[in-house]
């Protein structure tokens, strides 16, 4: 009697229904904890809930109304649940599903937001050159750019005198624009460094940056470090919140500039860009934690020159107006009441977007970056060169700009004086200032990629994976597919339109896969439990016996008790390549038809070499050589009749293809060894079967023809017995559960001696 609610359930299912909805409770409820307590949490909770899965899924079907919708339903939650689990990694221990998530994100920037600023215009006397900036990019944002034809004007000399950078500071320190060189000036330089002391005297505009190493070997080679460090710690952050020491160090040794320019200058920024494990620069570093071996005992924490940049252009300062919580945020505070006039002659308050607090909250991570918004490819940001501005503007020039951030620096200057200063961006190589520039533009812009928390990301990935579970259990294939295609659509839009227009990045990559996965899933469960010809097929071949068997049992009708006997035999397995599909694609009577016809014939085949049909299931083949009637040379008759199975299969698929019908691919799997051989099974109910090692390692062989893609592989074992009879091709060692040594095995090409195919189907006694 069909059991109608949970009470009608034995006690044990309602304990395992328990348990199982607790430990789904559970890792929902963690989402909302820090990530060392979401894992603590949910890791067992998890586990618990997988083991528990297919019981539940066993008793709950016994009351579900529809056992197809609450299957398809199940296997959603539980695939959902398991790429959740996946998804929420640590971004700083690798594995591939960040990996692919990250890149995503570059591919959004790439199709969202690749709009190049600079252009050509083709006129009659040639081209000029067009300037057109992505709609967000800043326009008090500009970069003073060492180019190709910098060096060229100062005939190819580098690094550049820096009596030039002297001259630009002179042209800028009576206005409000700040000055951001990321050009490191760690050597002195008797004869260049007097004109930039002088110009920084009177200058309280000039940022300069500086290199933190990565280990502290060359320490001993920085001349005076101490005066350099002592300048440096003017700078130290000192409102910093790092629980339980969790930021990241990946910078050690600071390389601070010049001192006898830092301490003149109005600030000093490290420059360091962190790229990922493939190179590509998203991030911008704002807080760098360094060692304490360097530090004298203790922890320090230090701006960037972003940082400082920032602090500078809302008239704050950086250790005292600066609030750090390493891995959540990089606060702003006491932005004052002010009003910049932009490049139209409109006035705006300093922040872009004001609030009564008059703070801005950044998100960092660990390592103390921040997500850089890209606004756009390369050239977003207007640019001058730098000998132009040097030598040919004035302080009037200067003075046309007002509260704009000018960075100075290398800007895809080429040739052999060149200094590379460019990482890989989501469009291809830019240039490190112009990395800079699209970070100063995204905390200027307060527009900051923000990431879903993880209880949402939760709802998102698994309330998406129940409506495709539900809308695929009503469908048969062509529907399943049309709601899977759209719902994975629908989340592909939703996730373009949300980056796009507010700069929220959900997970995409790793929703998509598990949208396939259970699409897939479902489809194959419908298999399982719907498609009645299937199991008809099944159930109608299963009946079949060699006629040695037959033979066998009249000789000794003891043999059908119970029980069997330890024999050395080889063990045959094929199946169908890509059944699913040909299912989906014929009526059940033709599938049955054409199932009917290749087993029939691969059958024969089995039997007409001394094989033993062992069973059929759906459209595998289990098969074995050696018993119940013993054979000296099993192994060999083994690999005559799979090769002249694919034989007859070319035979087959050239009929088929005359009458309009698709054609079906095998994959063969053989080993030899020892087994258990004979009846299994109850009193009322028994087959002669084999079981143990030798028949798991061949069903496993077949399975491993798609990966090498081959048809007929054989294991060491099987080959030893008939390699010198027998054309190969070693594949690989694979390992097997059980056996301490991989094993070797080996695709079957052919016969050496190609009228043994005739000679084998003669009865044994006259082989022998």
């Amino acid at each position: 009697m069909k059991k109608n609610s949970i009470a009608d359930i034995s006690l044990t299912g309602k304990i395992i229904f328990i348990l199982s909805l607790l430990s789904l409770i559970t890792i929902s409820v963690s989402s909302f904890f820090s990530e060392d307590i979401y894992f603590q949490i949910s890791t067992p909770a998890y586990f618990l809930f997988l083991i528990l899965s297919y019981p539940t899924y066993l008793k709950l079907s016994e009351i579900s109304p529809s056992k197809q919708v609450f299957g398809s339903i199940w296997i959603s939650i539980v695939l959902s649940i398991s790429f959740f689990i996946v998804s929420q990694i640590p971004s700083y221990i690798p594995n591939i599903f960040n990996t692919i998530e990250e890149n995503s994100i570059n591919w959004r920037f790439s199709v969202l937001r690749s709009k190049n600023g600079k252009s050509s215009i083709s006129l009659e006397q040639g081209y000029v050159e067009k300037f057109t900036p992505p709609e967000n990019a800043r326009k008090d944002i500009k970069i003073i750019g060492i180019k190709t034809e910098t060096l060229e004007k100062y005939q190819g000399i580098w690094p550049i005198h820096w009596q030039e950078y002297a001259k630009i500071i002179n042209h800028f320190k009576n206005t409000s624009n700040i000055l951001f060189f990321d050009i490191f000036l760690v050597d002195e330089k008797p004869g260049e460094m007097e004109a930039m002391m002088e110009a920084l005297d009177d200058s309280s505009n000039v940022l300069l940056d500086y290199a933190i190493e990565t280990n502290i070997s060359s320490k001993d080679s920085i001349v005076h470090f101490e005066e350099k460090y002592e300048v440096l710690k003017k700078f130290k952050l000192i409102n910093v919140n790092d629980p339980d020491d969790n930021g990241q160090i990946w910078l050690e040794l600071p390389s601070p500039p010049v001192h006898q320019l830092s301490s003149r200058s109005a600030g000093i920024g490290f420059a360091n860009i962190k790229n990922d494990e493939f190179g590509t620069n998203r991030k911008m570093p704002l807080v760098a934690k360094l060692n304490s071996t360097i530090t004298r005992g203790e922890t320090e924490y230090y701006p960037s020159i972003d940082l400082l940049a920032v602090c500078k252009f809302y008239g704050i300062d950086v250790v005292n107006d600066t609030e750090i919580v390493m891995g959540e945020y990089v606060k702003l505070k006491n932005i004052p009441q002010k009003k910049i006039t932009d490049y139209r002659g409109k006035e705006f308050d300093i922040m872009k977007i004001p609030n009564q607090e008059r703070e801005i909250l950044i998100p960092i991570d660990l390592y103390g970056q921040m997500d850089i918004n890209f606004v756009g490819s390369l050239f977003s940001f207007k640019d001058e060169e730098l000998h132009e501005v040097a030598n040919d503007w004035s302080q009037d020039s200067a003075s046309f700009f007002e509260n704009n951030i000018f960075l100075i620096g290398m800007y895809y200057a080429s040739g052999k004086s060149a200094a590379k200063d460019a990482h890989l961006s989501p469009y291809g190589e830019m240039s490190g200032i112009e990395h800079h520039a699209h970070a100063l533009n995204t905390i200027l812009n307060q527009d900051f990629l923000t990431r879903p928390g993880r209880f949402v990301k939760f709802l998102l990935i698994v309330l998406t994976g129940i409506l495709l579970g539900f809308i695929q259990a009503y469908f048969k294939t062509v529907g399943s597919f049309l709601s899977y295609f759209l719902i994975s659509a629908g989340y592909l839009f939703s996730s373009m339109f949300l980056f796009r227009e507010m700069s929220i990045v959900t997970d995409l990559p790793i929703n998509l896969i598990n949208l396939t996965f259970i699409f897939i899933s479902i489809i194959g469960y419908k298999i399982i439990s719907e498609e009645e010809n299937v199991k008809y097929i099944r159930s109608t071949f299963s009946k079949f016996v060699s006629k040695d068997i037959v033979d066998e049992l009249l000789k000794d009708p003891d043999k059908i008790a119970l029980g069997g006997a330890r024999r050395e035999i080889t063990v045959f397995f094929s199946d169908v390549r890509g059944f699913t599909s040909l299912s989906e694609g014929l009526t059940p009577e033709v599938l049955v038809k054409l199932l009917n016809e290749y087993l029939t014939t691969m059958t024969d085949s089995i039997i007409q070499y001394k094989g033993t049909i062992d069973k059929y299931m759906g459209d595998a083949i289990m098969a074995f050589w050696g018993a119940p009637v013993p054979l000296e040379d099993h192994a060999y008759f083994a690999c005559v009749a799979a090769l002249v199975q694919i034989e007859e299969l070319k035979r087959l698929q050239m009929d088929w293809k005359s009458r309009g019908l698709p054609n079906i691919d095998i994959g063969i799997g053989l080993n030899t060894g020892f087994a258990v051989v004979g009846n299994m099974g109850s009193s009322h109910r028994m087959d002669y079967t084999c079981m143990g090692d030798t028949i798991n390692l061949g069903s496993r062989l077949e399975g491993s023809n798609k990966i090498y893609g081959t048809r007929i592989i054989i294991s060491e074992y099987t080959y030893e017995r008939v390699k010198d009879r027998v054309y190969t091709r070693e594949l690989d060692l694979v390992k097997v559960k059980g056996k301490n040594k991989p094993v070797r095995i080996y695709e079957l090409l052919g016969l050496v001696k190609e009228n043994d195919k005739e000679l084998l189907k003669k009865p044994v006694q006259l082989i022998n």
